[in-house]
């Protein structure tokens, strides 16, 4: 999964390599954040600025059904797929 948005951006932004290894690189540590499972003490930021926090994440590995995004919540929240962690009964520790 990781592949597809560096391909769609190589096709999209003509720059060179090394704005593609920064960007796979940021990416990725990304990736690696939200499936910690850990509450990250810029998550109660992150979530107002509309990011995706490891806690959202972890709501779509429970349900499947809710907070498809993995960086960004705006569409799960525009759509009606979004789920707060505080309303799923495994996640009320870290409200």
């Amino acid at each position: 999964m990781i592949l597809v948005p560096l391909l769609c951006t190589s096709r999209l932004v003509h720059c060179n390599v090394w704005s593609y290894m920064a960007f796979g690189a940021s990416y990725s540590s990304w990736l690696v954040l939200i499936h910690s499972e850990y509450h990250h003490p810029w998550d109660t930021f992150f979530d107002a600025i509309g990011f995706g926090t490891a806690a959202d994440h972890q709501v779509h590995h429970k349900l499947f059904v809710y907070n498809y995004g993995h960086l960004f919540s705006y569409w799960d929240r525009l759509l009606g797929t979004y789920k707060s962690p505080s309303r799923v009964k495994q996640f009320n520790q870290w409200s």
